[in-house]
């Protein structure tokens, strides 16, 4: 085998695998915190669907003006 060859695909493995790593810790934060946001927001559908009432409202207004 070409030993110089094997070295570099290693590398390349290795830059690979720390490159996959870094990644999965990303996503995983994100993931946490977009759950700590979604734990602090209320989840009452009546009220979110009564604030889309309220845009639509509101731009049916503008529109008229």
């Amino acid at each position: 085998m070409n030993i110089p060859f094997v070295l570099v695909c290693l590398v390349i493995i290795a830059g690979l695998a720390w490159m996959a790593y870094r990644n999965i810790h990303r996503l995983n934060r994100r993931i946490e915190e977009f759950d700590e946001e979604r734990a602090r927001q209320s989840l009452d559908p009546f009220s979110a669907l009564a604030e889309l009432f309220q845009q639509q409202e509101n731009a049916q207004r503008k529109r008229r003006r």
